[in-house]
């Protein structure tokens, strides 16, 4: 009887710190975008090698380069640095000297892309 006893509290204790863990690991929502911000990232930037678009449809930031498909884009907690959801990369939203984008940088798994605003 003290065995079983025993084993049912290891594995109670076990569980309980198997869902404690779980939930020091769920990760933090990604921070909201504020729509003036998000108004500064609209367009379309030249890449050379197409043009890469960002827009906002049903309440997403999506960055689109021409021809190489679409995925949605969310804020990361450093300013103009959003994550591309489902790639593991992030773009970078770079400013001139009087505070306007100009630039955007796309980095996915080691490869970099650079756009001028159009």
């Amino acid at each position: 009887m003290k065995s079983l006893l025993c084993t049912f509290m290891v594995a109670l204790f076990l569980t309980a710190a198997t869902a404690s863990a779980q939930t020091d690991k769920t990760p933090a929502p990604a921070p909201t975008l504020d729509s003036a911000v998000v108004k500064d990232y609209l367009g379309k930037f030249d890449a050379g090698i197409g043009t890469i678009t960002i827009t906002w449809d049903n309440n997403k930031l999506n960055c689109e380069l021409e021809g190489k498909g679409s995925a949605e884009i969310i804020a990361t907690t450093t300013p103009d640095v959003l994550t591309i959801v489902g790639y593991g990369g992030t773009i970078s939203f770079l400013r001139d000297e009087q505070k306007k984008i100009n630039k955007v940088l796309i980095e996915v798994q080691g490869q970099a892309i650079e756009g001028v605003r159009l």
